[in-house]
């Protein structure tokens, strides 16, 4: 976990207001008005406080400097600057309470700039470090955990579904399904039970696009953009055998109507567990060869593709050139 102190933390030990001001520039880092991170480990002699923080056991220290790695890291940070400092009636909620729950936080808008979240049930306000909403919560909503209130699962969970872009939000729906978090059931009913007085179809179609099969936050948004641009037929983690029912491979998405498999090619696919990455480079080409040979068109998928067009209607257009010639 990230260590955030404050202003009156830092005074309670002696700390003089130069002294934090020279911090900042070695191990403290301001992450919001009088509240900061501990940001490395120092070998400072004034810095002892602050050292056996950073030394502990379990504590993270900022370590990314650029791109959506940092801004997740960013948004962790202030989320947990939060933790025993919530104003009243003040609900983490949103993007803040996944990152409570241990789920993930599937992308960020280039250039955007992290804000935590939360519920008030009378007050609304925006201001640079949080978004509070206005909206009403049941007792049954609110869960604490590590001494902050936030909002539960099945609550987070909808108001994702009705306040966020639909990719990011059944990612999130379905890495708590692959988690064990919460059932399809259970969330259904929820839904069902709770029905937001605005953009109910976008919750709707959250709900008939989960699926707690995919592996992974690409694959459930591979899965949106298949359904975006009117894909259908393709299932997560389909098993291909050879005529002898020998295993080929397991495959992220296959239309076996189409004859056409989709996998994603992620970040370090080829670096992973210390293997080889030319072996591993080598296994996957047989791999996709004998896919081939059983008559299979494969499209590979990088992250930035997810983002686009042009992979998707190239997939459609080989799809329905595939349709017509099966006929």
């Amino acid at each position: 976990m990230f260590i955030c102190l404050s202003t009156s933390d830092l005074h309670d030990v002696g700390w003089t207001s130069h002294q934090i001001t020279t911090a900042l520039g070695c191990c403290l880092r301001r992450v919001r008005t009088g509240i900061y991170a501990v940001a490395k480990r120092c070998s400072h002699p004034n810095h002892e406080f602050i050292k056996a923080f950073a030394t502990a056991k379990h504590v993270h220290l900022p370590v990314e400097e650029s791109g959506m790695r940092k801004q997740d890291e960013d948004l962790r940070i202030l989320v947990r600057s939060y933790t025993g400092r919530m104003p009243p009636e003040t609900v983490l909620s949103h993007r803040s309470a996944i990152i409570v729950h241990g789920l993930p936080v599937p992308y960020f808008d280039q250039g955007s700039h992290p804000f935590a979240e939360a519920i008030h049930p009378r007050n609304g306000v925006r201001h640079t470090p949080m978004l509070v909403r206005r909206r009403e919560l049941a007792d049954d909503d609110i869960v604490v955990l590590d001494g902050t209130p936030v909002t539960s699962m099945l609550r987070t969970l909808a108001d994702v579904a009705r306040d966020y872009p639909l990719a990011f939000s059944v990612a999130v729906l379905d890495a708590a399904l692959r988690q064990g978090r919460v059932s399809e059931r259970a969330f259904t009913e929820y839904c069902e039970a709770h029905r937001p007085r605005t953009l109910r179809k976008r919750v709707e179609t959250t709900l008939t696009l989960m699926d707690g099969r995919r592996e992974s936050v690409a694959e459930s948004i591979c899965a949106v953009r298949f359904d975006e641009y009117a894909l259908p037929g393709f299932e997560p983690q389909v098993e291909f055998f050879d005529e002898k029912g020998q295993f080929i491979a397991r495959t992220d998405f296959a239309n076996k109507k189409a004859k056409v498999i989709v996998e994603f090619d992620g970040e370090g696919k080829y670096h992973l567990m210390g293997n080889n990455p030319r072996a591993e480079m080598e296994k996957e080409r047989r791999r996709e060869y004998k896919l081939r040979n059983l008559g299979y068109a494969v499209f590979r998928i990088r992250w930035q593709d997810l983002f686009t067009a042009d992979v998707f209607l190239r997939i459609r257009e080989s799809m329905n050139s595939r349709l017509a010639d099966f006929r």
